[in-house]
């Protein structure tokens, strides 16, 4: 099976949204302490910064505000909450494209939630089909960590009640396209950055439509007809995969996948991981990647892979607990 072409959109069916690519997970954590730690001395995430009115923490290694954003359900905000995700994002081009894309948004009957100015980034918040909360946001500020959070007191994090239009949009790209990757040295793993998010679908071809025609992705493998879709930006990543809900498969979130630089890293990580007291949950070794999934505290997964220049196969005769990880 091969990556699909992208289609040609028309001003008819132009999707509301174009995002560039998948950025960040947030998710809920039992003990922000705990997974703030295990974040940074396993996953190998740098710490940027917290916020303490909602007890949340932020990490990254520079290829944007966060890779991953936690909150504690520890306190009375989200006392209600499990661990697990919180929402996924998407980065778009400009603050034009997502001014525009709201109002085509609107206009089409989009099931907007609330939207945010956090000062570094404007955002908006609406529901997948299965109820996983979705931000698709612009950045407003070139390098922002220069000036901005690192030397922010906590109490004074900006996240006000916003709505595309209320200030003057830009066409400026405030991304970095060529991030300078930090390292941990002393983790476990050393990822560069995110790059996918994988969920089980239980409203699987209202799914399909909702990440293609809301958010504005490009199926990419598999189909409304197949068990899984892959979808993607503009940046030609596999941003998001939806495998079918089964008995065996629960709907929800299932991992996030990290890019790591080599493949002789990933096989030091892997080496070490029994002596640090990490269990494996997968280990693949394949012609079109090579990837293994630990668990955080909390039990949600995260994969790390070097990708390879072998071919994925025929995904019928990949068993389901592998391509899951390989798409």
């Amino acid at each position: 099976m091969t990556l699909q072409e992208a289609p040609t959109a028309t001003r008819a069916n132009a999707p509301y949204f174009r995002p560039r690519r998948f950025t960040h997970a947030n998710v809920f954590v039992s003990s922000l302490e705990r997974s703030m730690t295990f974040y940074r001395n396993v996953i190998g995430l740098e710490e940027a910064w917290r916020r303490q009115n909602i007890r949340g923490g932020f990490l990254n290694n520079g290829n944007t505000h966060h890779d991953i954003g936690m909150v504690d359900i520890d306190n009375p905000q989200f006392k209600d909450k499990r661990p697990g995700l919180f929402h996924l994002a998407f980065e778009l081009e400009n603050q034009v494209d997502l001014l525009e894309g709201y109002r085509r948004g609107l206009a089409g009957g989009m099931n907007i939630k609330f939207s945010y100015d956090h000062e570094i980034s404007q955002s908006i918040y609406t529901p997948d089909p299965d109820g996983n909360m979705v931000e698709i946001y612009a950045d407003t500020e070139w390098r922002w960590w220069e000036d901005r959070y690192l030397n922010r007191p906590a109490h004074q994090m900006p996240n006000r009640n916003w709505k595309p239009g209320d200030t003057p949009p830009s066409r400026a790209t405030n991304y970095d396209p060529h991030p300078v990757f930090k390292r941990v040295e002393e983790a476990l793993f050393h990822p560069l950055k995110i790059t996918n998010i994988c969920l089980i679908a239980d409203n699987y071809e209202a799914m399909i439509d909702y990440y293609a025609n809301h958010v504005g992705l490009t199926p990419r493998l598999g189909g409304r007809h197949d068990r899984f879709t892959v979808l993607g930006g503009t940046c030609g990543g596999r941003d998001v995969a939806l495998f079918r809900a089964s008995a065996k498969r629960p709907a929800g979130f299932h991992h996030v996948g990290f890019v790591v630089a080599s493949e002789a890293d990933l096989e030091t990580s892997v080496e070490r991981l029994a002596a640090a007291g990490v269990a494996k949950l997968a280990d693949i070794d394949h012609p079109s990647r090579r990837t293994v999934v630990i668990a955080d505290p909390d039990g949600l997964r995260a994969q790390f892979s070097v990708e390879r220049n072998g071919p994925l196969g025929d995904t019928a005769k990949i068993a389901d607990e592998t391509l899951i990880y390989l798409v």
